[in-house]
């Protein structure tokens, strides 16, 4: 065989990269089993949840381990680490949508009495990152760093009336398991969508109505911002003019965002 073809041989070989990079998403997927409801995970019960074996799993958190993202507490449990918090404050000081979105937050609950959020996009998923009391004491279930469900409250529907068609509907058949009642879903949002903001009442919480604005920069949804306040306060509210206001306070920070404000 000649060395040229040995070489070509040798070129042609598929890259060990790969196998490492799903060695790495194996690892970073137990992260994923961490939510407000199941805190705590031995190896052995990460290891069930995802199918791995207790050998591959117990590698992969000994690594989590060293990066500081877990860390071990007695009798084999193991809860998120140090480097989690340490990300956590990182964000909050750093991240440029919380900084520029908070002063127009803050204003927007003076202006209104009404408790403000503002949530991201972070690709299929909507977390709260701001949040600005007004001037009632609520019982609010989605606060900063918790996921909102898609297809309820005005932070999820004012964000997927703005999305594509297509999108949407795919997330809808992932969530609902099938196309029923997509028509009338889809028939919402884009009332919503014409309205320029949503209003959703106990669509989250009872008794509690939400106000939602999507945050557009450069055509793209990257959030939305939204008013909360309980059903009696709504009564004596004008959502027309809230919406409004919304849509105004959203420009805003999408102005502040692209440096224009």
């Amino acid at each position: 065989m000649s060395a040229s073809r040995s070489a070509a041989r040798r070129e042609a070989r598929p890259s060990p990269e790969p196998e490492a990079s799903s060695s790495l998403g194996r690892m970073l997927r137990l992260l994923d089993a961490y939510t407000h409801d199941r805190y705590a995970w031995t190896v052995d019960d990460l290891a069930a949840h995802f199918g791995f074996t207790p050998s591959s799993t117990y590698r992969y958190v000994k690594e989590l381990c060293k990066a500081g993202l877990l860390i071990r507490l007695p009798r084999g449990v193991y809860v998120i680490g140090a480097r989690v918090v340490e990300l956590e404050a990182l964000i909050r000081e750093t991240d440029p949508v919380t900084r520029a979105g908070r002063p127009v937050l803050r204003a927007l609950a003076q202006e209104t009495g009404c408790h403000v959020l503002l949530s991201n996009v972070y690709g299929e998923h909507l977390l709260n990152v701001v949040h600005e009391p007004g001037v009632e004491t609520l019982a609010l279930t989605y606060l900063r760093g918790k996921s909102l469900p898609w297809f309820r409250g005005a932070p999820s529907l004012s964000v997927l009336a703005f999305w594509p068609r297509a999108r949407v509907r795919k997330l809808f058949e992932q969530i609902h398991g099938g196309s029923a009642g997509w028509d009338e879903t889809w028939a919402r949002l884009k009332a919503i969508r014409k309205a320029g903001y949503c209003i959703s009442h106990a669509g989250l919480d009872a008794g509690v109505v939400g106000y939602g604005a999507p945050v557009l920069v450069e055509g793209e949804v990257i959030g939305t911002i939204s008013l909360v306040c309980s059903a009696q306060r709504a009564e004596f509210l004008n959502g027309t003019a809230l919406g409004a206001v919304l849509q105004q306070k959203s420009r805003e920070l999408a102005d502040r965002l692209q440096g224009t404000a």
